[in-house]
């Protein structure tokens, strides 16, 4: 069964930085084991990734950027169209950013991950959220 892990949450609590977490313990863990899949891929050292990489075979889109009138729609369709097995993406509470998640049911099944504001312990807490997720995807690996 293909994946999306969406994490979700209102605007300027942390989605990207924990989306880029996510994708910093896959590096360390499978770096010479990661194969980029396409010429797509975009990294911001201070804002939002899109990166699509092969894992023991399995194909992992990642996008943080979730914001209403975003990229998102563009890079799930990308996603969907590279036969992804797992997606990772930042979603907002509602509105169209959940739309186009929820769109791509049943070929995915959706787990919904929800994103507290965790305030002044923000960076670890981060971390932890990041380290669950990143211990979600390599259990499918």
């Amino acid at each position: 069964m293909k994946n999306i892990y969406a994490l979700y949450g209102r605007g300027e609590i942390g989605k990207t930085s924990t989306i880029k977490e996510v994708y910093k313990l896959l590096i360390k863990k499978f770096g010479n084991k990661i194969i980029v899949e396409t010429d797509t891929n975009i990294f911001y050292e201070k804002g939002d990734i899109r990166v699509t990489v092969k894992i023991n075979g399995k194909l992992i889109g990642i996008e943080s950027q979730g914001d209403p009138d975003s990229r998102l729609k563009t890079s799930l369709n990308i996603f969907v169209e590279m036969n992804c097995d797992i997606i990772l993406c930042a979603t907002r509470t509602r509105g169209t950013t959940v739309d186009f998640v929820k769109l791509l049911e049943p070929e995915y099944k959706i787990d919904w991950i929800k994103k507290p504001d965790f305030g002044n312990e923000d960076e670890q807490k981060n971390k932890e959220l990041a380290e669950d997720i990143f211990n979600k995807i390599v259990a499918e690996l």
